[in-house]
């Protein structure tokens, strides 16, 4: 009997209510820490989405464009509200085709930060444009049209002469001698390189090619020798420029003087 007292007496002190309580305790309180880092991680959950949902692009940065100012590109890119959304941007350029804006191949956003990016635009590469009912047709340096537009670009001349069937956008000019697209390309470089502009390049069924530069008439022939001809016309044109006439460019001649070549006038 005494035995099983003090069995009571020791089981009474393992189960001392004090022991209870610290237990108790010990169990609301990391049920209240837990609940604490439960409800601070939906508030930082919370405070995320806000920023995400309230950030926006302030800073845009453009590189690589000459066809469109800056202040253009960027907005032909962000032209909806939303997309100068941060979170929105970001999802949209990793998910979605991009815009297709005209003259320009493809362009690139970069992050410099949640609220600044870097537009890299890739132009196409333009060298020239034909007329074809009622709209200048684009083309690059292997014949592909790659525009059909109504707008005329500064700096791309209209190429006439060709001869071609039907037009397709995004094929090849049906010309029948496709050695044209190198002589204009040859010569479109040339022109670039000694920061000429021209009107027009007309082209006879032999490939001579002609200039048109506001009222002058070059003559330059065949594509021999084309870098030196043009050479020989930048050092002549500011001695004719603003008048009315033709220049004979066809025959270069390494050994001749620029002066030796004649610029026969036209009555204004």
């Amino acid at each position: 009997m005494e035995r099983n007292i003090k069995k009571m007496n020791r089981a009474r002190d393992y189960f001392d209510p004090d022991d209870m309580d610290e237990y108790d305790g010990g169990f609301e309180r990391k049920k209240k820490e837990k609940h604490l880092m439960l409800w601070g991680m939906v508030f930082l959950i919370l405070l995320a989405a806000i920023v995400l949902a309230t950030a926006r692009i302030k800073s845009f940065s453009v590189i690589g464009n000459t066809r469109y100012s800056s202040e253009e590109i960027v907005d032909l890119i962000f032209s909806d509200s939303w997309d100068t959304n941060s979170f929105y941007c970001f999802f949209k350029d990793k998910t979605r085709e991009h815009k297709q804006i005209p003259f320009i191949q493809r362009y690139d956003i970069d992050w410099e930060s949640p609220f600044a990016v870097t537009v890299t635009v890739y132009e196409k590469n333009i060298v020239g444009y034909v007329d074809y009912m009622s709209s200048h047709m684009y083309f690059d340096k292997d014949g592909i049209v790659v525009e059909s537009t109504g707008e005329k670009l500064e700096g791309i001349p209209m190429i006439t002469g060709l001869s071609f069937g039907s037009i397709v956008l995004y094929r090849e000019l049906p010309v029948q001698n496709m050695q044209v697209f190198r002589d204009i390309l040859n010569l479109t470089g040339a022109l670039s390189d000694n920061n000429i502009k021209c009107n027009e390049i007309a082209y006879d069924n032999l490939l001579n090619a002609t200039l048109y530069i506001d009222d002058i008439e070059v003559y330059l022939g065949g594509n021999e020798n084309m870098e030196m001809k043009i050479f020989t016309l930048r050092d002549i044109l500011p001695k004719i420029q603003g008048m009315k006439g033709e220049l004979n460019l066809s025959i270069y001649n390494e050994s001749s003087d620029h002066e030796s070549y004649i610029f026969k006038t036209k009555k204004q």
